[in-house]
Parts: C-alpha cells; sequence; structure tokens
C-alpha cells in the first residue's frame, strides 16, 4: 500500500510537496517482481521463452512456485513485463550515459551505450532477441509488444538526429528516417552476429568505430571532428 501524508494547510504556497512513501508491503511486492523478472530474463536467456516455466521462475527468484502465476497471471503477461523492464532499464541507462549532450555528440553515445549494454548484460541482450524472433513465429502475440519496442528505441535516435539537425551539425541532404533505420539495423545485426559468434568481448571496441563511422557520414562538412565525440 501506499502511505500518504495529509497535507498541511498551515503551510504557505511555496512548501516542497511532501514525496510519497512506500509501505513496507508495497516495498516486499516491487522486490519480489524485480526478482522475478530477473529470474525470468535468465531463464529465457538460457532455454528460450519455451523454457521459460513460470513454476521455475519462481523458484529461481527465491520464492514459491506459485508466485508468478499469484503475480502475472500468464506467461504471456511475464514476457510483456520482461520487455517492459528491459526497455524501461535501457532507457534509464541511456538517459544516464547522455546526460546533457546533444545533437551528434548525444548520438554518439547512444549507438556506443546500446553496443556495449550487449556485452555487460549478455542474459538480458540475448532473453531480447528471443523474445523479437518468438514475436514473429511461436508467440505473435507478442508482436505489438516487440514493435513498441522498437519504435521507442527508434524514436530516441531520431530524437538526437533532430537535434543536430537544429543545432546545424547535419549536411543538408542527410536522410533523419533512412539514418535511423541504418543505425538501428546495424545495431541489432552486430549484436545477433556478437551473440552467436561468442565475441561480445569486442563490442566495446567497436561500438566506438560504429558510432564515429555514422556520425562521421552525417556530419556537415563544417563540423570538426572533436564536435562529435
Amino acid at each position: 500500500m501506499i502511505a500518504e501524508q495529509e497535507p498541511d494547510v498551515t503551510a504557505s504556497d511555496d512548501t516542497e510537496p511532501v514525496p510519497l512513501q512506500l509501505g513496507p508491503k508495497q516495498k516486499r511486492r516491487e522486490t519480489s517482481d524485480r526478482r522475478m523478472l530477473r529470474a525470468a530474463t535468465s531463464l529465457i536467456g538460457r532455454k528460450g521463452t519455451a523454457g521459460a516455466n513460470l513454476a521455475q521462475i519462481g523458484l529461481d527468484a527465491g520464492y514459491s512456485r506459485g508466485l508468478p502465476v499469484q503475480r502475472f497471471g500468464t506467461k504471456f503477461n511475464l514476457l510483456e513485463a520482461v520487455l517492459d523492464a528491459i526497455q524501461d532499464r535501457f532507457m534509464r541507462h541511456v538517459e544516464k550515459r547522455v546526460g546533457d549532450k546533444k545533437g551528434c555528440e548525444a548520438l554518439v553515445e547512444r549507438i556506443r551505450l546500446q553496443l556495449e549494454a550487449v556485452h555487460e548484460m549478455p542474459e538480458s541482450a540475448v532473453a531480447l532477441y528471443q523474445l523479437i524472433v518468438d514475436s514473429t513465429g511461436s508467440i505473435p502475440e507478442l508482436r505489438p509488444r516487440v514493435v513498441a519496442l522498437h519504435k521507442a528505441y527508434r524514436d530516441n535516435l531520431r530524437e538526437y538526429m533532430l537535434q543536430a539537425r537544429e543545432m546545424g551539425q547535419l549536411r543538408p541532404d542527410v536522410d533523419i528516417e533512412q539514418s535511423v533505420r541504418a543505425i538501428s539495423g546495424a545495431i541489432s545485426g552486430m549484436s545477433i552476429q556478437a551473440i552467436v559468434d561468442g565475441t561480445t568481448d569486442r563490442l566495446g571496441e567497436d561500438a566506438g568505430f560504429i558510432a564515429d563511422l555514422f556520425v562521421s557520414r552525417v556530419r556537415g562538412q563544417t563540423q570538426p571532428a572533436s564536435s562529435a565525440i
């Protein structure tokens, strides 16, 4: 439950609002949800969606076999929750990594981050690609959620490219939509290739190469290289 605090009617208008505090029960629920989603992500990464047994997820998370069903209802709902968690976590990392950077500088950090994340969090990356593949085959009901995730990632890339255009950093003839598709596709292709080949340890170095390659392709001739990195 959320413990709400009664407003102080004697306080002045500039009084800082008191943040809502989570009660012990709500904190325990959020903690157990996070642990089950981590356990589900790990199991999907190792055994695919077909091997993601709800009872096993509960046990792997340190809870009862029945808690995942009690909390999420169905396996499909749990898989959607895993996608939600992966997307939310990645976007938080983007915000932290990019910080106050704008335009091409932000784009470089964004490209590097997504490739580096595959190396640093391979279980999440493998689980995500398992879910993407299965959304086109064995679990077509997941496709709308996967489409939404891809859209969110592309929208984020587009945001930085539009900033770059407004800042005068792009060549006039750059097609932003084509660039976003190309960047997104290259990241996905390199990530899958590295996972299959077992070479995710190289993605850190490759991330810098790909980021610089794309930014140098779209950057205006008057922009010095140091302005993009």
